[in-house]
């Protein structure tokens, strides 16, 4: 079954991911739409709209379908999208598991910059950084996307500072980075983030979490396991304890939610069980990060 429907990926067609900061050749809010000159090079096909320079009508594809498409080129400098996505064991927990929904955020996010001829990349971080797609572009290259997030499983602890160190290591341009993680990192998140954003990159951050860890409906005498660690703790839970848990969750997520805010980050915080669509179309468009183009 694929991460996204063919529905869906219609509704998301017209999105495009909103950079905050300037970048080396691309101005705040620029995209790259029609393209001439030298340094340029064809690289997808869009559906013709009233207003279009006719110049750039494909004429061969309009004799062979009868539908009139524009074509598009892509520039020497274009913007570059990384897509960080946390698999550790971490994020196996929850129904569905935070990764399942993870991978489906990348997807979305991966197909609407490949949309709009941004390069994209997909790593996924655990105790290691490992890029699992180089930088591409064009919709003609999503489908080898997402086959790479598919075959993505969980493994190994959360390292999120000596990931995003390696990732440095492998991504020589700045541009947009998102990550999306469950943040439970023993190790703490901030000197990596930190390291980003010093770097000079846009950051966003989606905080995922399951229902699971968000309400837990549990009692009596556990022993409970860290998927990680695999170390063990036995514990009676009882609504005291649900209510100190849940003022300790509530305060790590608002923790992390200023720590942003103070840096200019996007964040947003999500549940395993919100829809994509609500994410895409609502959440992420409600802070600016996903515009209509």
């Amino acid at each position: 079954m694929p991460l996204l429907t063919a529905q869906f990926l219609k509704q998301i067609d017209r999105l495009r991911i909103h950079s905050q900061g300037t970048f080396r050749g691309r101005f705040k809010g620029e995209r790259r739409s029609l393209n001439r000159g030298t340094g340029v090079e064809f690289a997808d096909y869009r559906p013709y709209e009233i207003g279009d320079d006719l110049r750039y009508v494909d004429w061969n594809v309009y004799a062979r379908l009868d539908r009139l498409f524009i074509k598009l080129f892509r520039a020497d400098e274009d913007l570059f999208i990384s897509i960080l996505l946390d698999n550790s064991k971490s994020m196996g927990f929850g129904e569905p598991t935070k990764l399942a929904c993870a991978k489906q955020i990348a997807a979305a996010l991966g197909y609407i910059g490949l949309a709009n001829l941004d390069r994209v990349s997909i790593h996924t971080l655990s105790d290691r950084a490992v890029p699992i797609t180089a930088p591409t572009y064009g919709k003609t290259q999503f489908i080898r996307l997402s086959k790479s997030i598919e075959k993505t499983d969980t493994d190994g602890k959360t390292d999120l500072t000596a990931c995003l160190k390696r990732f440095m290591v492998y991504t020589r341009s700045t541009g947009i980075a998102v990550i999306i993680s469950d943040f439970l990192d023993m190790n703490g998140y901030k000197p990596g983030i930190k390291q980003l954003l010093a770097r000079g990159f846009d950051l966003t951050l989606i905080h995922l979490l399951s229902d699971e860890e968000i309400n837990p409906r549990l009692s009596g005498e556990w022993r409970l396991e860290d998927s990680e660690t695999g170390q063990f703790k036995e514990i009676t839970i009882n609504e005291q304890t649900i209510s100190h848990y849940r003022e300790r969750v509530e305060d790590f997520c608002k923790t992390l939610e200023r720590f942003c805010m103070n840096r200019g980050v996007n964040y947003v915080r999500i549940s395993n069980r919100v829809p994509i669509e609500n994410l895409i179309r609502k959440d992420l468009q409600r802070i600016g990060f996903i515009t209509a183009r």
